[in-house]
C-alpha cells in the first residue's frame, strides 16, 4: 500500500512539474512579447498552448497573443484567421480589442467596409476609446482618397531594392543630395541568424550614389553599386542598425542601434559617429532619456543643434511619440528634450520624423486618420507651433506602411513640359508589387502647364485685327503684355500663366472703344490638369461720324445745364474713363430759328456748360475735352433710316436725309416741323485723337520720401527712376506705397480706390458719411472721403480697421504718413549707401 502511494505521489509530482514548465513557457512568451521579441514570443506561445488545452480561458488568451504576433510581424492572413477563430468562440466578450484588431487587419488590406463594420462593433463595446473615431474617420476618408488620388506619380526604385527589405532612405550629404543611404537586411549583412524581434535577418546601413555626370533624367537610370556605409564595422555590427541621418556635409552620422542579447532585454538607442576617410570613428550613444526604453529614427536639423526622434519612453501620448532635443553647440550634449505635443502625437504610433528646410515635418503615423498602417503626414511650423498634420494622400500612401520620406530639391526639367518638376523624392513602403518586403520608391510631381491664347476681331467687320495690345494682370501681382499678329492671334506661354492665379485681361488699340467687351477674366484656380485657356475678343471701332449723347433740354435762349439732364452726359463720362487716351470734341447744335450769330454763341455756351460739368464735377482732365458750338451750321444727317417719336407721333426720316432749313420748311407745319427742329438741337461728340498722355496732378499731395519695407525689419530698397517704392498688402491685395512727410494719416490714390470699389475689394458700407462720400447719381467716390480697410500689412507689421483718405494725384496707390508709421510700427532710418530701410523697433 505504501509502495502504491509512493508511485502515485511520483506521478503527480511529474505532472505538476510538467504543468509548471508549460506555464513557464507561456510566461516567458509573455515576457518576450512585452519586450517586442515577437518571433520568439510566437514560438513560445505555439509551444505552450498545446499543453494548456484543459484551460479554455488561457487557450483563448494565448490564441489572441498568437494573432497579435502575426499582425505585428505583418502576416495579416494568419492574423485574420486566428482572430476569426476567436470571434467564433465569442472571445470579444472577454476582450473587445478583438474587434478593434480585426478592423485594423481589414483597414490594412484596404477592405474599408469590413473595417468600418468591426470598428463600429468595437465602438459599441468601448465608446470612450478616442482612437476609434480616428480609425473610423480614416476608413471613411480612404474611399475618397482612393477615388481622388493626388497628382503624385510613384514607382518602385528597382535598382536599389533586393528580395529582402530596404527602408528609410536618407541623404548621405544633404547639401549635395547625390548620395542616398538606407537600411536593409539584404544578404551580406553583418549580423548572423534571425532577429528575435522580427524573425528576419539583422539590418545594416548601406549607400549608393547618383551618376556624377550631368544627367537630366530623374530619377537617374544608373546608380553606383549598393555598398555598406563602412568597411571597418564601426557602424554596421552583429545587431540591428538602421534609420540614419547626417549633417549637411555628411561628415557626422546619427543612427539607430538595437543590441541583441538572448539572456537579457536590450533597448534601442541613437548613436553618432564622425566620418574618417572612407570609414567612421567610434560610435557614441546619445543620452536622450531614461534607460529601459527605445530611442529610434533620428533626424538632425540643418544647423545640427536640434535632433528629432521617436521614443516609447514614459510620459508620451501613445506607443511611440516624436520628440526633439536641442543643444547650444555641435560639440555639446543634447538636452531640453521636448515632446512635440498633441498636434503631432496621438495614442497610436508616430515615427520616422524628417525635416524639409527645418520648417516642414514629415513623419509616419497610424494614429491620425489614414488609409491603414503607417501613413506619411506633413506638418508645417508656423507662428511657433505645428500645424494640423495633413495626410499625403494616394498614391504616396496606401493601406500598407509608408515611412521615411525625403525630397530631392535639385532642379530637373520634366521632359514632357520642359518645366522643372514641382516636387520629387523618395520614401519606402511594404505595399504589394515590390521586389521584397519593404522597398524604396520614388515619387514626382509634374508641373501643370497653362497657357492663354485667342483671336481678336473687329465687332463690325468681323475681320481679325493685328497690333492689338493684350495685357494680363495676375492675382500674384505680375503683369505681361503682348500684341496680336496679322491673323489677330495672341499667346501667353507657360512661363507667364501660373497655377492658382486669376488673370484680368484688357485689350486696347487706338481707333477702338475700350469698354466691357475689351475685358475678361481667366483663372487657373482649381485646375488640376494641363490647360490651354481660350479667350477671344470682339472690339468695337470708334466711328468717324459724331456720336450723339442722350437728349439735353435747355430753357429758351439759356445754356445752364439743368441737374435732371446731367445724367445724359454720364455716357460720355463713362466712355472717357474707360478710354483714358482719347481726346474728344463736345459739339453743341441749335436749330435755325434765330440769327446765325446768336445761335453760334448759344451753342458755344451750352457746349461749355457740358464740358464744365465733366471737368469740375466728374474730374475729366480739361485738356481731354474741347467744347465747340456750331450753332445752326451743321444740320443733322441720318446715315441710316431713322424714326423719331414726338408727342406720341412717329416720324420717319430716310437714309441720307439732311435736316436743312429748306427741308424742314417742306414738312407739314406744326409737330412735324417742331420734331425736326428738336432733332437739330443736339449735343454730340467726336474723337479727335487717341494718344493723350495723362499729366500728374500733384497739387495738395504730400511730399514723399519713398522706401521699401517688404519682409522683416531690414530690407533692400526698390528704386524706379527717382521714385523708391515699397510693397504693402491691403485687404489681401498686393499694392505699393510711399511715405508722406509730416503726416499721421494714410492716403489712397483716387484711381486705386475707385478700382477697389468697382472690384468690391471695398464696399460703400466701408465709408464714413457714405451719403457724402459717394455720388448718388453715378456711384463715384468724392475726393477726401474717408473709408476703412479691413487690414493693411507692411513687412511684418500689420494693422486692422485702418482709416484711409481718398486723394487724387498721388505718386503711388498708397501714401502712408511718416508719423503714422512711427506711432504704429516704430522709428526707422534710410541707409542710402546700402539702399536699405532699417527699423529701430
Amino acid at each position: 500500500m505504501n509502495k502504491y502511494k509512493l508511485i502515485l505521489t511520483l506521478v503527480f509530482s511529474i505532472i505538476l512539474n510538467i504543468t509548471f514548465l508549460h506555464a513557464q513557457t507561456i510566461r516567458d512568451a509573455d515576457f518576450d512579447f512585452q519586450h517586442c521579441r515577437y518571433q520568439k514570443a510566437l514560438d513560445g506561445y505555439q509551444k505552450g498552448i498545446r499543453k494548456v488545452s484543459q484551460n479554455p480561458v488561457e487557450v483563448r488568451r494565448v490564441t489572441y497573443q498568437i494573432a497579435e504576433c502575426y499582425r505585428i510581424m505583418g502576416n495579416l492572413k494568419k492574423a485574420e484567421q486566428t482572430y476569426l477563430r476567436l470571434e467564433k468562440k465569442n472571445y470579444q466578450k472577454d476582450n473587445p480589442m478583438l474587434f478593434f484588431q480585426l478592423g485594423s487587419i481589414y483597414q490594412l488590406r484596404g477592405e474599408y467596409d469590413q473595417a468600418i463594420k468591426y470598428y463600429e462593433a468595437y465602438k459599441k463595446r468601448v465608446p470612450d476609446d478616442t482612437r476609434i473615431e480616428v480609425r473610423l474617420d480614416g476608413s471613411r476618408k480612404a474611399k475618397y482618397w482612393n477615388e481622388n488620388p493626388t497628382r503624385y506619380e510613384v514607382e518602385n526604385l528597382k535598382k536599389l531594392n533586393s528580395k529582402q527589405d530596404e527602408w528609410a532612405p536618407r541623404w548621405g550629404n544633404p547639401e549635395k543630395q547625390n548620395v542616398i543611404m538606407f537600411t536593409s537586411n539584404r544578404e551580406g549583412s553583418v549580423g548572423k541568424g534571425n532577429d528575435e524581434w522580427t524573425g528576419i535577418d539583422f539590418s545594416d546601413l548601406y549607400f549608393t550614389e547618383k551618376p556624377k555626370s550631368k544627367n537630366t533624367e530623374w530619377p537617374p537610370a544608373e546608380w553606383s553599386p549598393v555598398k555598406p556605409i563602412d568597411s571597418d564595422f564601426a557602424i554596421n555590427s552583429e545587431v540591428n542598425e538602421g534609420e540614419l541621418t547626417t549633417n549637411r556635409k555628411g561628415s557626422q552620422v546619427y543612427f539607430t542601434r538595437c543590441p541583441h542579447d538572448k539572456k537579457q532585454v536590450k533597448y534601442c538607442n541613437i548613436y553618432t559617429a564622425a566620418k574618417k576617410g572612407n570609414g567612421y570613428g567610434q560610435a557614441e550613444m546619445l543620452e536622450l532619456g531614461p534607460d529601459s526604453f527605445n530611442y529610434v529614427h533620428p533626424f538632425i536639423s540643418q544647423d545640427e543643434l536640434t535632433i528629432y526622434f521617436a521614443s516609447n519612453k514614459p510620459g508620451g501620448k501613445g506607443g511611440y511619440d516624436i520628440y526633439k532635443a536641442t543643444r547650444a553647440k555641435r560639440t555639446a550634449k543634447f538636452t531640453n528634450i521636448i515632446n512635440l505635443g498633441d498636434v503631432i502625437n496621438t495614442e497610436g504610433q508616430e515615427v520616422f520624423p524628417a525635416l524639409r528646410g527645418d520648417s516642414s515635418l514629415y513623419f509616419s503615423s497610424d494614429g491620425h486618420a489614414g488609409l491603414g498602417g503607417l501613413d506619411i503626414f506633413v506638418s508645417n511650423y508656423k507662428n511657433n507651433e505645428w500645424t494640423k498634420p495633413e495626410n499625403m494622400g494616394v498614391p504616396i500612401n496606401s493601406c500598407w506602411d509608408e515611412i521615411g520620406m525625403i525630397y530631392d530639391d535639385q532642379e530637373v526639367l520634366d521632359p514632357k513640359s520642359k518645366v522643372p518638376y514641382l516636387a520629387k523624392g523618395f520614401f519606402s513602403s511594404n505595399r504589394p508589387g515590390g521586389r521584397g518586403g519593404d522597398d524604396i520608391y520614388y515619387f514626382l510631381l509634374r508641373p501643370i502647364v497653362y497657357t492663354i491664347a485667342g483671336y481678336i476681331r473687329d465687332e463690325v467687320t468681323l475681320q481679325y485685327i493685328d497690333g492689338v495690345t493684350v495685357e494680363i494682370v495676375g492675382s500674384d501681382g505680375n503683369s505681361y503684355k503682348t500684341t496680336t499678329d496679322i491673323k489677330g492671334y495672341y499667346f501667353f506661354d507657360k512661363t507667364k500663366i501660373l497655377a492658382n492665379t486669376t488673370y484680368t485681361m484688357h485689350v486696347t488699340k487706338p481707333g477702338y472703344w475700350d469698354n466691357d467687351n475689351n475685358r475678361a477674366t481667366q483663372t487657373t484656380v482649381g485646375l488640376s490638369e494641363n490647360t490651354d485657356l481660350k479667350q477671344d475678343f470682339r472690339i468695337t471701332p470708334i466711328p468717324p461720324d459724331p456720336i450723339p449723347v442722350p437728349e439735353i433740354f435747355y430753357d429758351l435762349a439759356k445754356w445752364d445745364l439743368k441737374p435732371q439732364y446731367k445724367d445724359s452726359l454720364l455716357f460720355l463720362y463713362d466712355v472717357m474713363i474707360k478710354n483714358p487716351t482719347i481726346v474728344v470734341e463736345l459739339r453743341s447744335h441749335t436749330d435755325a430759328r434765330d440769327t446765325e450769330e446768336k445761335n453760334k454763341i448759344l451753342s458755344q455756351n451750352r457746349a461749355q456748360s457740358c464740358v464744365d460739368f465733366l471737368i469740375y464735377e466728374k474730374g475729366i482732365a480739361a485738356d481731354r475735352i474741347i467744347p465747340m458750338g456750331y450753332g445752326e451750321s451743321k444740320p443733322r444727317v441720318f446715315p441710316t433710316d431713322f424714326t423719331y417719336v414726338y408727342k406720341n407721333k412717329t416720324y420717319f426720316y430716310p437714309k441720307g436725309t439732311v435736316l436743312t432749313e429748306a427741308y424742314i420748311e417742306s414738312l407739314p407745319k406744326g409737330d412735324a416741323q417742331e420734331a425736326a427742329h428738336q432733332l437739330n438741337r443736339r449735343t454730340e461728340f467726336t474723337v479727335l485723337h487717341f494718344n493723350y498722355v495723362p499729366k500728374s496732378d500733384t497739387i495738395g499731395a504730400p511730399k514723399t520720401i519713398t522706401i521699401a519695407i517688404i519682409e522683416g525689419k531690414t530690407v533692400p530698397v526698390v528704386i524706379e527712376g527717382n521714385l523708391v517704392k515699397g510693397t504693402c498688402y491691403a485687404n489681401n491685395q498686393t499694392s505699393q506705397f510711399s511715405i508722406g512727410e509730416n503726416s499721421d494719416v494714410i492716403y489712397m490714390n483716387y484711381t486705386e480706390a475707385t478700382r477697389y470699389l468697382k472690384e468690391m475689394i471695398i464696399t460703400v458700407a466701408d465709408f464714413e458719411l457714405r451719403d457724402r462720400a459717394i455720388k448718388q447719381e453715378d456711384g463715384t467716390i468724392i475726393e477726401n472721403s474717408v473709408f476703412y480697410l479691413k487690414d493693411i500689412r507692411v513687412g511684418d507689421d500689420y494693422e486692422e480697421n485702418v482709416k484711409v483718405i481718398v486723394k487724387k494725384g498721388l505718386p503711388t496707390p498708397f501714401v502712408i504718413g511718416d508719423q503714422y508709421i512711427k506711432s504704429n510700427w516704430g522709428t526707422y532710418k534710410v541707409d542710402t549707401d546700402k539702399k536699405k530701410i532699417i527699423f529701430d523697433k
